[in-house]
């Protein structure tokens, strides 16, 4: 499912949501994903991993905003243009992953 682009677009518009509806601060925002997605709240060694990935990957877009651009305009539905393509990215990837946890995505 990881790189589908059905999957990657809703990855994306997932990620829209978090950055307009998940709170100011990153760790709020990763809270009010793993809630909204899961119906659970994150252990702390869950939200510590998403973070550093969230870093990371803020980090990656802040120097490569070709990147950024490239993943937000996968697939057919456009992107929020209020959302800078170096914010969205980093988050469309976590939401990407998150989408993808065991205990979100139902089999049979």
């Amino acid at each position: 499912l990881m790189n589908d682009v059905q999957h990657v677009e809703a990855a994306r518009n997932l990620a829209q949501r978090i950055l307009k509806e998940g709170g100011a601060k990153d760790e709020e925002r990763i809270q009010w994903v793993w809630r909204t997605i899961t119906s659970r709240r994150p252990e702390p060694e869950e939200t510590q991993i998403v973070l550093d990935l969230l870093l990371a990957h803020k980090e990656r877009f802040s120097h490569d905003l070709e990147a950024a651009g490239k993943l937000i305009s996968y697939g057919e539905s456009v992107a929020d243009k209020e959302i800078l393509p170096r914010e969205l990215a980093p988050w469309t990837l976590v939401a990407n992953l998150l989408l993808n946890l065991d205990e979100v995505v139902n089999k049979n």
